[in-house]
């Protein structure tokens, strides 16, 4: 427990610091949703709820595969943990602690969205806000899961874009985070159905939009499992 505390301290003090970390965890999401909630009129009706599914996705995302998968490999290239004198350690510490991180990253980032929608375009705080933050949670560590295993089978940081970058993009505009699904062709649509993204956008979409709770999308929650 020592060990994950440890490096827990170090991968927070490291994630602050880091400007990539900071951007895909808090200015993208933000830029995110101020493009779409004053290009969509977010103050009418409940578009502010379509807005926040689509940012709370991208955020998760960037945090996943952004915030874990590159940070593991550039730490592996920096000897990070032979610098702050955790080494040897066995991998268990070392994806607790990632994991626990990252939703510790995240979350603050969600609560400056709801609030931003209150404040800016009216939309009233979720009834249901304890099965959006363990949601939150599930989503969380499932993406930066995705983004481990990135880090383990590359060589290089060079390496690991090449395979961030197009998981991202595929992700990002067949899960229905940017383009609703309906739109594309029938066999797009059975893709989609393998994307994990999509199982957080029909979850998201469930517990935001029709009020309903973690429990009642519990395949989305399966799948992300």
């Amino acid at each position: 427990m020592k060990a994950v505390l440890a490096l827990m301290k170090i991968d927070l003090k490291l994630a602050l610091r880091n400007r990539s970390v900071l951007f895909f965890n808090y200015f993208f999401p933000l830029i995110f949703f101020f493009v779409f909630g004053f290009s969509m009129h977010a103050e009418q009706g409940s578009r502010i709820i379509q807005v926040i599914t689509m940012v709370f996705a991208i955020g998760i995302l960037g945090n996943g595969l952004f915030g874990a998968g590159m940070r593991a490999v550039e730490d592996r290239e920096t000897n990070v943990l032979r610098r702050y004198k955790v080494t040897p350690i066995t991998p268990i510490p070392l994806l607790a602690a990632s994991m626990v991180t990252g939703v510790i990253l995240y979350l603050p980032s969600l609560i400056v969205l709801l609030l931003l929608a209150n404040r800016l375009f009216g939309m009233a705080l979720p009834p249901n806000l304890f099965s959006l933050f363990v949601f939150a949670i599930i989503a969380c560590v499932a993406f930066r899961s995705i983004g481990l295993i990135i880090a383990s089978v590359v060589n290089s940081s060079q390496e690991s874009l090449i395979l961030i970058q197009p998981l991202y993009m595929a992700m990002l505009f067949l899960s229905g985070a940017t383009f609703p699904i309906s739109f594309f062709p029938e066999w797009l649509q059975i893709v989609t159905q393998f994307i994990p993204a999509t199982y957080l956008m029909t979850g998201t979409a469930g517990i935001l939009q029709r009020g309903e709770s973690v429990l009642q999308n519990w395949l989305s929650v399966a799948a992300l499992l």
